[in-house]
């Protein structure tokens, strides 16, 4: 924590509260997404409010964790009270009956609609389905172009706005510093939810979509040959390095952190580590980072794939109420802002980008608002899991040279295809 984490509740808050005690909620967090950061937030919640909280972490991709929160709520369990929610689940969530409605526990609609307004229109608009609340904003994300800013400086560049531009950067940069272990370029190629959006992200920025206007699958396309060659040419010139395939989000993180990358696609998060590092890890890199939006094709338009987290409640948990208040505080404005400050995670409110406090401490977010603003959703269906295992599988195969650019995109389609006819 860079700083003792103080809230006040509102008077309505705390008024609901008086008279509560020994209640406890238990809280399902993954472990990379700062439970260190969350667990004090969450103390203070208890001081306030003599309703205990209980952490339990677990599952460091996206992908572990949705299976862990697969198997308690098709089991209809109540060992959590609440959990964090991807930005792609209230879809699906909402389809199988795993998240709690929420409108129910406002006193009315109007209370509701006054609850929200803070909070950016597009997580507003990502928690709600069919006109129902299933879940609160935690916080938003968007994925970034990170880069040494010392290496870019050395050699005279500015980012690259595409990715020509980025390529012929990393070029340069890796063979005049000579180091082995330095890679130009990289990004999530395991057979992760991060790898859906190292696709979507390309083909985004060559002219394309995953879908058109008439709901036809259009990922086998000239704009899906383009993002593909360029991932065959990332490979092939050197730059990525050939064990991508195996990278997930944080070994991403974790490479550039070391010193050993000079671009990387990932999430905010990652900001407040470069600078100052975490339990048990080092950074070579304090002081030498900058962000910039994602380069595009020529001809194309910058775009970057929308990420973030909400606080949901299971169903058949036991302390419902309980659960609903720490999600209340756990979305304040404080809460956020220390999330904001300790862990890089950008803010679902509009007004934090303009405190002080949370932009000194992460500048990019003022600098980039309009990124993160209009970062966009990935595919949006009550599907979404079957469409997310096609992408990220297929996508790892061709990563790992197991099957070549059209052959994936081919199965893409018809699997896309095959998913949206059920």
């Amino acid at each position: 924590m860079t700083r003792r984490f103080f809230v006040t509740l509102s008077m309505t808050l705390c008024c609901t509260l008086l008279g509560v005690s020994f209640a406890q909620v238990r809280v399902f967090i993954g472990s990379t997404l700062r439970p260190d950061v969350i667990g004090p937030i969450l103390e203070q919640f208890t001081a306030e409010t003599g309703i205990e909280t209980e952490i339990e972490e677990g599952g460091a991709t996206t992908e572990v964790r949705d299976q862990y929160l697969s198997t308690i709520l098709t089991s209809r369990s109540g060992d959590i009270d609440l959990y964090l929610m991807d930005v792609v689940n209230p879809p699906q969530y909402a389809a199988a009956g795993w998240a709690e409605p929420l409108g129910g526990y406002f006193e009315s609609d109007a209370a509701r609609d006054e609850f929200l307004e803070p909070f950016l229109d597009s997580v507003v608009a990502a928690n709600t389905v069919d006109g129902q609340l299933y879940g609160i904003p935690a916080w938003t994300d968007a994925q970034f172009l990170y880069y040494r800013s010392d290496l870019l400086e050395k050699y005279g560049f500015e980012p690259p706005t595409t990715w020509a531009e980025l390529k012929e950067q990393a070029l340069a940069i890796t063979e005049g510093e000579g180091d082995p272990n330095l890679q130009g370029f990289n990004y999530q190629g395991a057979a992760i939810e991060g790898t859906n959006c190292t696709f979507l992200e390309a083909l985004w920025t060559a002219g394309g979509d995953w879908r058109a206007e008439d709901g036809s699958v259009t990922v086998d396309s000239d704009a899906g040959r383009t993002a593909l060659a360029w991932y065959d040419d990332t490979l092939a010139s050197g730059i990525t390095k050939p064990g991508i395939a195996e990278e997930t989000t944080d070994l991403s993180r974790q490479a550039f952190q070391a010193g050993d990358v000079v671009f990387m696609l990932n999430w905010g998060y990652a900001w407040a580590l470069f600078q100052e590092g975490q339990e048990g890890e080092d950074t070579q890199v304090a002081g030498k980072v900058g962000v910039a939006p994602l380069p595009a094709f020529d001809g194309g338009e910058s775009a970057t794939c929308v990420g973030g987290f909400q606080w949901a409640m299971n169903p058949f948990g036991d302390s419902k109420e309980e659960a609903f208040q720490v999600m209340q505080y756990m979305a304040s404005y404080d809460a956020q802002k220390e999330l904001a400050i300790s862990a890089s995670h950008i803010p679902a409110r509009d007004a934090l980008y303009e405190d002080e406090a949370v932009l000194a401490a992460a500048p990019q977010f003022g600098q980039f608002f309009d990124v993160i603003t209009n970062a966009r959703p990935r595919p949006l269906t009550p599907f979404y899991g079957e469409v997310s295992e096609l992408i990220r599988t297929n996508m790892n195969a061709f990563f790992a040279r197991a099957q070549d650019a059209e052959t994936t995109l081919a199965q893409m389609q018809s699997g896309l295809e095959d998913i949206l006819e059920q």
